[in-house]
């Protein structure tokens, strides 16, 4: 495999490599898809920690760190997001974020966020 050690790509600075994680963050930051909507499943605060954890669905779009959303007057903001692409998701996914600007108990089970680059 590998042609038996005749390509070396290892010193190749003009080498790219291309992960899922990547690959989702250039469809994102295109024109116009820079948004996406996530369906609350579970909201909780863990002890000794300031933001919230949410496990929510990825319904539409792209859902990544520091993406805002408005739910009734408060903002939300993604501090750190879980999935299987790193810190970017896509519809279909099921992601664990951690969010500031609300309570764990003012995020009912099924509430749906908006969420956008600002």
């Amino acid at each position: 495999t590998f042609s038996n050690g005749r390509n070396d790509f290892g010193g190749n600075p003009n080498a790219l490599v291309s992960t899922p994680e990547s690959r989702l963050n250039q469809r994102m930051h295109r024109e116009g898809a820079g948004k996406g909507t996530a369906v609350v499943k579970k909201a909780c605060r863990f002890y000794s920690h300031e933001d919230v954890f949410i496990l929510a669905e990825v319904a539409d779009g792209f859902v990544a760190e520091n993406m805002k959303a408005n739910y009734g007057e408060r903002e939300i903001r993604v501090i750190s997001l879980e999935s299987k692409y790193g810190r970017a998701a896509k519809k279909g996914m099921i992601v664990g974020m951690s969010v500031a600007g609300i309570d764990d108990d003012e995020l009912p089970a099924g509430a749906t966020l908006n969420f956008e680059l600002r």
